[in-house]
């Protein structure tokens, strides 16, 4: 073997050795893709989405508890303000730069949605017709994601507000309806005042008790449903007193609260079970 054959047979095998090196270096991360903003979700505290052909919805985050207050107020449903602060991590699979002169090509001019973190502002648009993913910007960065999420932005009002009937950490010391009148005792023993000759035992009591602090509606409205029903009352352990009014439907029952005017409608099985005590009663000796 000459010397210049040896000598390019050694300059491949170092090539070769430097490449590998490099490829297997440890401690070398591959680029990060930005998400749709640098925002953490845990410092996002106000969510607005201007819609094109529907109302606007503000939502605010106070001592941690999210809240409706546009256009109207209530409690917000926890599982959607989840899916609204995922949008904000999406991580873009495609960017542009944005050319205003472009805006209109995008249906980025007059977009279909305005979606506010805190202050920063994406708009969204039309879809491309390749893939169907749908063009959004930051009015930097021109975006295609997966369009998984307009539905989401679309959801009348209703579909935000908090399903359940009762505030976390409620504690109740009375329960009136048509067919039972709870009443919590100084020596913290239950008397149903509508058969007040039978004893009863704390433990069925919290358990009835449980149906309504852990109650869920299948749906809400901000509608409320205003009729001559008769009158359901919970007592809370500040004495206070939330009203509902109850509205029997076919296979519904609808409670409507005198405080917030929100509608909450539950089956009629479910609605058995919040007011029936449902072990046996012991005749008092």
């Amino acid at each position: 073997m000459n010397n210049r054959l040896f000598i390019n047979l050694l300059l491949l095998l170092i090539i070769i050795a430097l490449t590998l090196v490099a490829w297997i270096k440890p401690g070398k991360d591959s680029p990060k893709v930005a998400s749709l903003t640098s925002l953490d979700t845990s410092a996002i505290d106000s969510i607005t989405i201007e819609r094109k052909q529907a109302k606007t919805i503000h939502l605010t985050r106070t001592k941690g508890q999210w809240a409706l207050s546009q256009p109207i107020q209530a409690p917000a449903l926890t599982g959607k303000i989840e899916r609204l602060l995922k949008i904000s991590q999406i991580k873009p699979p495609v960017i542009y730069p944005l050319k205003i002169a472009s805006l209109q090509q995008f249906g980025l001019d007059k977009p279909v949605v305005r979606l506010h973190f805190n202050n920063t502002v994406l708009s969204i648009g039309s879809t491309e017709s390749v893939n169907l993913r749908r063009y959004v910007s930051d009015e930097t960065q021109l975006y295609l994601l997966d369009d998984t999420f307009l539905h989401l932005l679309a959801a009348p009002v209703d579909s935000y507000i908090d399903t359940r009937l009762l505030v976390d950490n409620i504690q109740l010391i009375g329960l009136q309806t048509p067919t039972i009148n709870l009443q919590r005792n100084t020596d913290n023993t239950w008397t149903n005042k509508q058969q007040p000759s039978k004893s009863l035992s704390s433990d069925v009591v919290q358990m009835l008790l449980d149906e309504w602090r852990f109650a869920r509606a299948m749906s809400v409205s901000s509608q409320a449903q205003h009729t001559n029903g008769e009158k359901i009352t919970l007592t809370i352990n500040d004495g206070k007193e939330l009203m509902f009014q109850l509205n029997k439907q076919k296979n519904n029952v609808v409670l409507t609260s005198h405080k917030t005017q929100l509608s909450y409608t539950f089956s009629n099985d479910k609605y058995k079970k919040m007011t029936t005590l449902t072990a046996v009663e012991t005749p008092d000796a």
